[in-house]
């Protein structure tokens, strides 16, 4: 080979290699292009989301207080007073834990911050900053929705704390008596006796009576036996002042 055929192997292998080193540097250009962009996305997500549930924990805070409030304010029963405190427990439990899932949106969104600084300056693989700037804004999202739920929680403890407080004594059990229950009928017992007549001992001997023995009873006789004394009037049907034996036949 001549001197003049290296030179020119030697000049198209430079060219050669510059065009390659240009490809590489234009890819490498191009993914931190899309890595910065991508990043900017994701810290913007993230960003955003650590600021929705730092307003969710503010929020699980106030019903807290709100749910300390009626527990403070006392109850019209003891029950109301017992349930008021265990609601403001739950609404205070609930307050720490979306004070703690704040937390974790905001160094969430501090990492996907610092994946797109890492993009921006060049200082990690633009694959790599991505991959972090993603997995911080999912971590975001989800300790917000931990937030949203505990603040919740705590909304429905406040005001189940609110009705206990002010819920009314039960009723009496008699007030409490279903209204179709059928009245209860008062037993009669019904009790006769003859017109004219009052009770007593209507058994005698008519012969042992007649002490005359004229075959009558008169109302000197009848004396021995009060309860014909007192209706003597009624069994002398004939009004001849004497009982006979067809009179006292209707009696005895």
């Amino acid at each position: 080979m001549t001197r003049t055929s290296t030179t020119h192997c030697m000049l198209a292998l430079a060219v050669v290699a510059a065009l390659a080193m240009g490809s590489a540097q234009a890819q490498t250009a191009a993914q931190s292009g899309v890595a910065k962009s991508d990043t900017k996305t994701s810290a913007k997500d993230a960003a955003a989301e650590a600021d929705l549930a730092r307003s969710q924990a503010q929020a699980a805070q106030n019903a807290a207080q709100q749910a300390a409030a009626s527990k403070r304010g006392g109850a019209l029963t003891s029950d109301g007073a017992a349930a008021a405190r265990y609601q403001a427990h739950v609404a205070d439990k609930a307050s720490i834990d979306a004070q703690a899932a704040a937390n974790d949106a905001v160094k969430a969104a501090n990492q996907a911050g610092a994946a797109r600084s890492a993009a921006t300056g060049g200082t990690a693989q633009p694959e790599n900053a991505v991959r972090q700037g993603r997995q911080a804004a999912r971590t975001a999202e989800l300790a917000t929705a931990a937030a949203s739920a505990a603040a919740s929680d705590a909304a429905l403890a406040a005001q189940a704390a609110s009705q206990a407080v002010n819920a009314p004594p039960a009723p009496p059990v008699s007030a409490a008596m279903p209204s179709t229950m059928e009245p209860v009928e008062a037993q009669v017992t019904v009790t006769s006796s003859p017109s004219n007549s009052i009770v007593g001992d209507y058994k005698i001997d008519f012969a042992a009576m007649d002490r005359n023995g004229d075959g009558y009873i008169s109302r000197a006789e009848a004396k021995s036996n009060a309860t014909l004394t007192g209706e003597f009037a009624a069994v002398d049907s004939n009004n001849d002042g004497r009982l006979s034996k067809q009179e006292l036949a209707g009696w005895l």
